[in-house]
């Protein structure tokens, strides 16, 4: 180490030359650069190579005076629908009558059924219901009552009664049934079957 003016050697650390008394000038040190670590590989920017590539917009002209019905008349059209009404027999099976006995037991009814004690259909007949009816006294028979829907309205046939079965209409004077004949009946009939009754509703 040496004086910048006279040129004598300083000994090391030295803040004043000994000869000419000048002050040694120190040059700071740079800070040494902050190593980063490298980025990661996804981060890399991709390196150029060769020409630049460019994006060209190709431009369509407009069509005017298309016939689109032209276009599109030999894709497969389906018909539409035609819509469908429901028949009287549907409409029939979707109203419901309640058949509510005497001890309050309920049953929705809306095509067929047969009530009484035992009630079985004979060879060939299904029903939609087969109602038993507790009787301790037998009044009623085991197969004593048939009910069917039909054109929206509820109907009623005796089979063959022991006692048989008298229809209480609002308003009418009361009927005994016939045997195998079908009745029709509104809501809020009664029906008395040997000492028991049933309404409909």
């Amino acid at each position: 180490m040496s004086c910048e003016f006279c040129q004598s050697e300083l000994p090391a650390g030295a803040l004043f030359c000994g000869e000419c008394g000048n002050a040694v000038s120190r040059k700071p040190l740079a800070p040494a650069p902050l190593e980063t670590p490298p980025p990661a590989a996804e981060h890399f920017a991709p390196v150029a190579t060769g020409e630049p590539e460019t994006t060209s917009t190709k431009i369509v002209p407009r069509v005017e005076g298309v016939n689109l019905s032209e276009l599109f008349e030999s894709s497969p059209q389906e018909p539409a629908p035609t819509p469908r009404f429901a028949t009287e027999k549907e409409l029939s099976s979707v109203l419901s009558f309640t058949i509510t006995l005497g001890s309050g037991e309920s049953v929705e009814l809306t095509r067929s059924g047969l009530l009484g004690r035992m009630p079985a259909p004979t060879d060939g007949e299904e029903f939609e219901h087969l109602i038993v009816v507790t009787d301790p006294g037998r009044s009623v028979s085991k197969t004593h009552l048939e009910l069917g829907v039909e054109n929206d309205e509820l109907w009623v046939a005796d089979r063959n009664s022991g006692n048989g079965s008298i229809i209480r209409e609002p308003g009418v004077v009361p009927r005994r049934a016939q045997p195998g004949t079908r009745y029709p009946v509104v809501r809020g009939t009664r029906i008395d079957i040997g000492d028991l009754h049933l309404t409909i509703s």
